[in-house]
C-alpha cells in the first residue's frame, strides 16, 4: 500500500518522453548495489548552475511532472528526478531504508557527477516523497527545502485513515518526518491543497509549525492529485526558490 508504483509506465514509455522533452536518460548506482533510473533536463543558463532534486509520490514517476519540470526550466533550474528502488527502470524492492539510500545515491550524482555546489541544490520532495526529501535535508547542507502536500508521519496518517487497526505495530515503514525538523537548516516551503482527501491539510499546518518554515502556501480547493503549483502559487514557490538559491551569486 506504501508503494505501489505508477501504473502503465514501462521504459519503452520513459524512453518515449524523454526524447520528447530532451532529457537526459540516468542510471544512477546506489552504495548497495542497485541502479535508479532518473532523469536530468539541463535549463539555459547564464549564472551558475542550480538544480531542483525532487522525489516523487507512491504511485508517480517522472512522467507526472513535466509541468513542473518546464517551469523549473524556463526559471534558470535544472531538473533532476530518480525512480525509487522498484520502480519502473530501478533495479531491487521498495522499503524506507532503501528510498533514504536512493535519495543519497541522488544527492551525490547531483553533487559530485554533475558537479554542482550543495548550496545550489534544492530539495523537493511531494507526498511520500516528503518523507525522503526530509530525511535527506537532514543529512546534507541543501540550498532549500521544499515539501508538497506530504504528511507529518506515515503512522499519524495510517491511524487516520485506519483508526480501527494497531497501526504502530504493523508498520514497518515509518517515515516520522516531524523528528527531523531540528535538523533541518535551510529555508523551508510547505505548500499543501486545502481540500486534500489522502493526506489531510492538518498535516501540512503541522509541518509548517514544527520546520518554522519560512514560506506555507495553502490553495484552496485542490486535491491530492490536482496540480497545485499554477498560477500565483507557482509564482510564490519561484519567488521562494530564488531567495533561497539566487540565479546569480
Amino acid at each position: 500500500m506504501i508503494f505501489p508504483g505508477p501504473e502503465g509506465v514501462n521504459r519503452a514509455l520513459l524512453a518515449r518522453v524523454a526524447e520528447q522533452v530532451g532529457a537526459r536518460e540516468l542510471r544512477v548506482p546506489t552504495e548497495d548495489g542497485e541502479t535508479l533510473y532518473g532523469w536530468h533536463r539541463d535549463a539555459v543558463r547564464t549564472g551558475p548552475r542550480r538544480v531542483l532534486l525532487y522525489f516523487h509520490g507512491n504511485a508517480s514517476s517522472v512522467l507526472a511532472q513535466i509541468e513542473l519540470q518546464n517551469l523549473l526550466l524556463s526559471e534558470g533550474w535544472d531538473f533532476v528526478g530518480i525512480h525509487y528502488r522498484g520502480y519502473p527502470g530501478s533495479t531491487g524492492m521498495s522499503s524506507e531504508e532503501g528510498l533514504h539510500r536512493d535519495a543519497l545515491a541522488a544527492w551525490a550524482w547531483v553533487t559530485e557527477e554533475l558537479g554542482t555546489a550543495p548550496e545550489r541544490v534544492a530539495i523537493h520532495g511531494r507526498s511520500l516523497g516528503g518523507g525522503v526529501a526530509v530525511q535527506l535535508g537532514a543529512k546534507v547542507d541543501a540550498g532549500a527545502l521544499c515539501l508538497e502536500s506530504t504528511f507529518t508521519s506515515i503512522v499519524e496518517l495510517a491511524k487516520e485513515h485506519y483508526w480501527f487497526l494497531p497501526v504502530r505495530r504493523l508498520l514497518e515503514h515509518r517515515f516520522m518526518s516531524r523528528d527531523y525538523a531540528k535538523a533541518i537548516s535551510c529555508p523551508v516551503l510547505v505548500a499543501h491543497g486545502s481540500a486534500d482527501t489522502l493526506i489531510d491539510v492538518h498535516h501540512g499546518k503541522e509541518l509548517a509549525r514544527l520546520f518554522h518554515a519560512d514560506e506555507y502556501i495553502e490553495v484552496p480547493r485542490i486535491d491530492h492529485g490536482d496540480i497545485l503549483f499554477v498560477g500565483r502559487i507557482a509564482e510564490r514557490y519561484l519567488r521562494f526558490l530564488d531567495g533561497a538559491v539566487p540565479a546569480r551569486q
